[in-house]
């Protein structure tokens, strides 16, 4: 049976947020494709469309040809008849399930019977109310990392090589990372706060890392699937699947690795003693709120 309340992964950039994607899509009851944001790109378009309209074949291909420009999308490699047909013979009823079946047929074009879908994109973090507007019953995974391993984490972005036009742009400075970084967790708190208990899971990446068992079986229990034991060997699947597109590997190859505790506390050795002062200084509400200092 699927689910139309669907999960959100919101982090901070350079968090670990892809590699919680992937062991997610790992577990066979859960579908979690690529980045693509275009469940929010088309809100404003498609939003207040109708039954009525779904069913109009002319409409329902209109709108799949517009997804289907999207940003991304092409990651996904989803095939416009298969994906026409199937939203076709599920009759959906508004907006909010006709993105929901886009992220099925994707599960089902990976050979998957997905119970529930999840979707992480950062720029989700800007616009957490329309994501709860489409779904009001979403649950969310907020991950967060040591903001000073994150540093060295957006730093090290200059050394690596890419063509890409999804090589991220993000600040090079510690001061403007420490002060992205400390808002953008304090958004994703604040949101967060606003919900029920039981709407939002916190995991710190260094639990990923250190415990990636025991924080899967937790990630399941929160979303209310079985543990998959493909879950653990993440990395061995990215590799034989692609589970991150070659569009953007290039600054995501770490995925196709074994938890790596060498990537915590990595700032230690990394940041001189006056770029740490001042990480910490520009974002000690953030750091302390999540226990890093």
């Amino acid at each position: 049976m699927q689910h139309h309340t669907p999960f959100f992964i919101l982090a901070n950039p350079r968090s670990g947020s892809s590699l919680l994607r992937i062991i997610c899509e790992c577990n066979a009851q859960l579908t979690v494709p690529p980045e693509s944001g275009f469940l929010l790109w088309w809100e404003q378009q498609y939003g207040d469309v109708s039954s009525e309209d779904l069913a109009d074949p002319t409409k329902l291909e209109q709108m799949v040809d517009d997804v289907l420009t999207s940003k991304k999308i092409e990651t996904w490699q989803l095939d416009k008849e298969k994906l026409l047909s199937f939203i076709k013979q599920q009759q959906p009823k508004d907006y909010a399930t006709f993105g929901s079946l886009v992220y099925y047929f994707y599960g089902s074009s990976q050979g998957k019977s997905p119970v529930y879908w999840g979707d992480k994109n950062n720029y989700y973090i800007h616009h957490l109310e329309a994501i709860l507007r489409l779904y009001p019953e979403a649950r969310f995974l907020h991950l967060v990392r040591d903001g000073r391993d994150v540093a060295c984490s957006y730093l090290n972005l200059k050394h690596i090589e890419s063509s890409s036009a999804y090589f991220p742009n993000l600040p090079t400075t510690v001061e403007a990372i420490a002060s992205e970084w400390d808002e953008n967790n304090k958004r994703i708190a604040t949101f967060l706060e606003t919900l029920p208990k039981q709407q939002s899971l916190l995991i710190h990446y260094e639990e990923v890392v250190l415990h990636l068992e025991a924080t899967a079986r937790k990630i399941c229990e929160f979303l209310g699937v079985a543990f998959d034991p493909n879950m653990l060997t993440y990395h061995q699947w990215n590799q034989a699947r692609s589970i991150e597109p070659q569009e953007t590997l290039d600054w995501k190859k770490k995925t196709l690795e074994k938890p790596d505790s060498s990537r915590i506390n990595q700032y230690r050795n990394q940041l001189s003693a006056s770029e740490i002062k001042q990480f910490e200084t520009t974002a000690a509400h953030s750091l302390q709120h999540y226990g890093y200092l």
